[in-house]
């Protein structure tokens, strides 16, 4: 028996975003019933490209019927199948978590430890293959025997920590997810491009009158400490290139031999959920990692909207900067939500995050705040500080209310390409009057907050010329009030032609409805402007993204499901409740 089906293991309930269902029904290997319950239990260490993802095969073992007899032989098998997912969805795939038809709302529940080691110290690397009849990781203990010879054959370069007489070990790609910087997009870049194309999105040869990293959209301020390593430090360059030269090379071979080393010569400190096979402890889940320290990191980005209180133009095209300082969050990515029931009757959420472990580096945030136009000119979008907040006709108003001069409304009979699916929408929010009990609104600055069906959206199309993007040109901003809660829905048409591609809907939590309905982006609060030039100008709606708004946004995806009560609205805000 493997370990999962010889252990009577107590089971947490847990939200993850991803459904599965359509990579379930088309395994590599192994077989698959919609009707049984499956467990993650193994990367594979052979990595392939598909398309512009670099994909890891992951295995599945069956707990529901965990075994079957081969009819021949009448020899007991393990049941399992294996798929290859996108390397920068692991983390919502931890070994432990429990699947029913794609979709996985429980998991085992592990006990929790902390280690320490370095590169020098404590650390060593130990494939399977190498050492079979003595390697640490007691593999017996984990995997059915049927299985055990071909695990045994397993080519991952696992981390080997030996710390109070026990070895702790660490797939490589758990390393990778926790280790090698914060943004899930910032992990497919390294082990997808090859090494000028990795300069050339990271800004690693950009210079600045002080030392300093430069912050891609499509990034993360948390990324800083690792863009700073790999741009100034020689030995983290070696190591990030290697590490890029050699996935590279074996990508779709059965037998890869990369490692994933420490960028950086300091200890770290890992938590970690994992397993106890007696003298060796798998790590399931890594729960908390630290960083290197150093000097203070200079953090460039880049702002698309410069807010001129005196509506002066700018007079010569250098280059602006804007300084603040701000250390880094000591709570990091949202890896996942567990409910613990309370004598049955009460449902508590427990947010677990990517902790920072240890000290915080600091890090000084500069704002690049001009934007540059097609001709190659410095463009602004200027607008006065708003000093009240208002809907209805004062905001059409000019003065000094919250209006953009940049949104116009397009009434519901124009016709707009892509726009079923916003009808769609809307369509689903109008259920949830009767079926939650919902208050339910479309709303524009410059007609506010309406429940009828004279549907009308914004434009969005000067915001999109100055970012040189082409969609999309119009959303429809709803407002759903359900449990004494206000939440805030941005929905956008499907691009021109491609009827099943276009961003992916978002919920918002606002704090102060008035703060967030107006358009001033220079604070730390979100504004619907604000949302909407970040979504704008990083491309969609990325799991980062909602990382990044700590709790506050959820998205939901417009896929047609077989259950008939499927309502894409609330599957996003009951997210968030």
């Amino acid at each position: 028996m493997s370990y999962f089906d010889e252990n009577n293991l107590e089971r947490i309930r847990w939200r993850c975003s991803l459904n599965l269902e359509k990579y379930f029904k088309d395994p590599l290997r192994g077989f698959y019933n919609e009707n049984h319950e499956y467990v993650a239990t193994w990367y594979e260490n052979r990595l392939s490209l598909e398309g512009h993802r670099t994909c890891v095969e992951v295995t599945f073992i069956n707990l529901t019927n965990p075994t079957y007899k081969n009819k021949k032989s009448e020899e007991t098998y393990q049941s399992f199948f294996v798929i290859a997912l996108p390397i920068n969805w692991l983390h919502k795939i931890p070994f432990g978590s429990i699947w029913k038809t794609g979709e996985s709302e429980e998991k085992f529940k592990f006990k929790q430890y902390k280690i320490t080691f370095s590169k020098s110290i404590g650390l060593s690397y130990q494939p399977l293959w190498q050492n079979k009849n003595s390697h640490p990781f007691e593999a017996d203990k984990y995997v059915h025997p049927s299985d055990l010879e071909r695990f045994k054959g397993d080519g991952n370069n696992l981390l080997v920590i030996k710390q109070d007489s026990y070895s702790y070990i660490i797939h490589p790609l758990h390393f990778f997810m926790a280790h090698y910087g914060y943004s899930s997009e910032l992990k497919r870049i390294l082990v997808t491009d090859n090494w000028s194309k990795i300069e050339k999105k990271l800004h690693l040869k950009e210079h600045f009158n002080e030392k300093g990293v430069f912050l891609p959209t499509n990034l993360s301020t948390n990324d800083a400490v690792f863009l700073y390593h790999l741009k100034y430090d020689k030995y983290t360059n070696t190591i990030i290139k290697d590490v890029n030269a050699k996935i590279l090379l074996f990508k779709d071979q059965r037998y890869a031999n990369y490692l994933i080393p420490c960028w950086h010569d300091q200890s770290i400190t890992l938590s970690f959920y994992g397993i106890s096979l007696g003298n060796s402890i798998l790590c399931c889940q890594i729960t908390g990692i630290s960083q290197p320290q150093g000097e203070a990191i200079n953090l460039y980005y880049y702002s698309v909207v410069k807010a001129n209180l005196d509506d002066k133009a700018q007079e010569n095209n250098k280059t602006q900067y804007r300084t603040r300082k701000k250390e880094r969050d000591h709570e990091l990515e949202k890896l996942d939500i567990s409910l613990n029931n309370v004598n049955n009757l009460v449902t508590t959420d427990v947010i677990e995050y990517l902790k920072l472990l240890g000290e915080k580096r600091e890090i000084n945030r500069i704002g690049l705040i001009h934007e540059t136009a097609r001709n190659g000119n410095i463009k602004f979008l200027n607008y006065n500080e708003p000093t009240d907040f208002n809907v209805g006709q004062k905001q059409g108003k000019t003065g000094n209310t919250g209006i953009s001069n940049c949104f116009y409304d397009i009434p519901n009979n124009q016709k707009i390409e892509g726009k079923a699916r916003i009808d769609t929408i809307w369509e689903h929010a109008k259920r949830l009057r009767y079926e939650h009990n919902c208050k339910v609104y479309w709303y524009t600055p410059k007609k506010g907050f309406n429940e009828n069906d004279e549907l009308t959206l914004i434009s969005l199309k000067d915001i999109c010329d100055s970012l040189h993007k082409s969609y999309p040109m119009c959303a429809l901003i709803l407002r759903i009030d359900v449990k004494q809660r206000t939440f805030f829905v941005l929905n956008f048409p499907t691009r021109a032609g491609r009827n099943d591609s276009g961003f992916s809907s978002v919920v918002y939590d606002p704090v102060d409805i008035q703060k967030f309905l107006s358009f001033n982006i220079n604070n730390s609060e979100d504004t619907i402007f604000k949302l909407l030039i970040e979504l704008i100008s990083g491309d969609g709606v990325s799991s980062d993204y909602i990382d990044s708004k700590n709790g506050k946004m959820s998205m939901f995806r417009h896929v047609e499901a077989k259950k008939t009560k499927n309502n894409w609205v609330w599957n996003g805000i009951k997210k968030l409740l």
